[in-house]
This record gives structure tokens, C-alpha cells and sequence, in this order.
């Protein structure tokens, strides 16, 4: 079969025109299915409930209004759990030969900046939320195709196009976002490093960065799959871990060390990290230390 990658360079080169080969509402009540792939670029729009879908290399989770956009020959399944039913619109479409006066993609890239930069970011499948114009302009696609099944109808292919640069522009916005989002956590992440020996709150951290508190609690967890408190945590135990074994700072004392207002307090935490108590870990240390001389 031809390539029909959205993102091949012929695209940009020639003149195609996107063909839809299969439509379809469908309400999944607890499914698995099979890993697949087709010779088609795929979007599944989430339209109420929730789903996951798994690639060989990730899995996403999709919630109502969101989508994904799926590249031909990539492999993936969908799954929806049974107390948590999805219903969802797919449209499946490949690429053939413009006919006709309509605009090919290479004249949609052309004239719009944002669709040209997303045709040449390769990537198996782009994770967008709607807020709404898609799904419009797709029961618009399907709706045409119902009433009058004509693939090369001018209706068709303008609202084609307008898909196409509806989801670019959502891209753009997206990819702006996680630029700043990235931006973001650094800057907490690097708050932290310089004050984890202050007594500092989520809120503290989020005036540093100068964004609402609950954004950057949601966006830290989502990049680091941890929260703010559970890095924080992490990493004053990593500077516990380093005064224990390389000073001899006291252990009653080093909790002010690392912004901890309360011996006992930094004793079970400081277990549940190490899974040892600070004196244990001093002596484990001291034990390896001598070992080590001595060999």
C-alpha cells in the first residue's frame, strides 16, 4: 500500500486531497480491543464518557472533548472500561490526488504558517481538546457524506480543510503551552532546590513562578508524575541522605537543614523514603566507609 502518512513530505510537494474511507458514531460500554493498524489516519473524538488509547510506545487518556489524531501504520487499541461507557465519532481518511478547483493540502500549508509547522513535525499522534470547533466541522464532514455521499463534493472538501487548520491552530496553541508549562516547572523545580531548607508552601512556590497555585500543582504533576510536595519531600531527603553520611551534623539538627520544623516528623519521613531510620543510615554509612578503607 502507499504511504499515506500525513506528515510525508509529498504532501507539501504535490497536490493531495484528504478521502475519507470510514465514518462512524459508536457508544463503547467496556472494550478492549485488539492492537491494530490501517493505512489511514484516524480521529477518535471523545463525545461523552471517557477512553484510553495505547500505542506500542504510550498510552492517553481521553476525556469527553477531547481527540486524538492518529498517523497511518501507527499500531494502537482502544480501551474503555465497562462502569465508564465512551461514545465517540471516528473518521478514518487517506490521501489521493487533488480533483477538482478546491485547495490541496500543499496549498492549505501554503497559506497558513501553523498547518505547514504541524505537517512537518512528524510525530504517531497528536492528543488535543476541543473547544468545539472540531467536533462541529466533523458532524458537519459526516453529515455531508450521509446526505449526499459525495467524496469530492466542494462541500466536503472545504470543511476538510477547514479541519485541517482548525487542529494545526490547536496544535500551535498546545505547543505554546507546553513550552510555558515547561518553563513553569523548572522554575519551581529550581525554587525548591534554593529554598528547601525554608519552611515553603505550594502557595510560596507558585508566587516564585507567579501562577495560580492549583495550575502549577496540575501541571508539575503531569510533567514530573509527582506533586510539589512529594518532589519537595524527595529532594530534602536527598540532602538528609548527603549530611548524614558526609557530615557530622547531629541528627536532632538536620532537620533545620532541610525545613523541617520537627525531629520526629523528619524521622518518619526520612523511613518512609530509605526505609531506614537517619541513625540506621548514618550507621550503614560509617559501616561502608570502613569496609571500604580497609580493602
Amino acid at each position: 500500500m502507499a504511504d499515506q502518512s500525513l506528515f510525508r513530505p509529498t504532501l507539501r510537494l504535490e497536490h493531495y486531497a484528504p478521502y475519507i474511507v470510514a465514518y462512524y458514531f459508536k457508544q463503547w460500554d467496556g472494550f478492549h480491543m485488539d492492537y491494530h493498524v490501517h493505512n489511514a489516519a484516524e480521529i477518535m473524538y471523545v463525545i461523552q464518557g471517557s477512553g484510553r488509547v495505547e500505542t506500542e510506545d504510550a498510552a492517553v487518556e481521553l476525556r469527553k472533548g477531547d481527540f486524538i489524531l492518529l498517523d497511518a501504520g501507527v499500531t494502537h487499541r482502544l480501551i474503555v472500561q465497562k462502569d465508564r461507557p465512551c461514545r465517540m465519532l471516528n473518521i478514518e481518511f487517506v490521501f489521493r490526488e487533488k480533483a477538482g478547483a478546491m485547495p490541496s493540502i500543499r496549498d492549505l500549508a501554503e497559506g497558513h504558517e501553523e498547518l505547514s509547522a504541524f505537517l512537518s513535525n512528524k510525530r504517531p499522534f497528536v492528543v488535543l481538546s476541543d473547544p468545539s470547533d472540531v467536533y462541529h466541522t466533523l458532524k458537519n464532514v459526516v453529515w455531508e457524506l450521509d446526505q449526499y455521499g459525495d467524496q469530492r463534493s466542494g462541500m466536503v472538501q472545504l470543511q476538510m480543510s477547514q479541519l485541517f487548520i482548525r487542529i494545526a491552530r490547536l496544535a500551535a496553541q498546545a505547543d505554546r503551552e507546553n513550552m510555558q508549562a515547561d518553563s513553569y516547572v523548572e522554575k519551581a523545580v529550581a525554587f525548591m532546590h534554593q529554598h528547601y531548607d525554608c519552611d515553603i508552601q505550594v502557595k510560596d512556590m507558585a508566587s516564585a513562578v507567579n501562577v495560580h497555585p492549583g495550575y502549577l500543582h496540575r501541571i508539575f504533576k503531569q510533567k514530573t508524575g509527582r506533586t510539589l510536595i512529594e518532589y519537595l519531600a524527595a529532594f530534602r531527603m536527598e540532602k538528609a541522605k548527603m549530611l548524614l553520611s558526609q557530615t557530622d551534623i547531629s541528627i536532632t539538627q538536620i532537620p533545620d537543614y532541610i525545613g523541617l520544623n520537627s525531629s520526629q516528623y523528619f524521622s518518619t519521613v526520612f523511613k518512609k523514603y530509605t526505609g531506614t531510620t537517619p541513625a540506621e543510615y548514618r550507621k550503614s554509612q560509617e559501616s561502608w566507609r570502613r569496609d571500604i578503607s580497609e580493602s
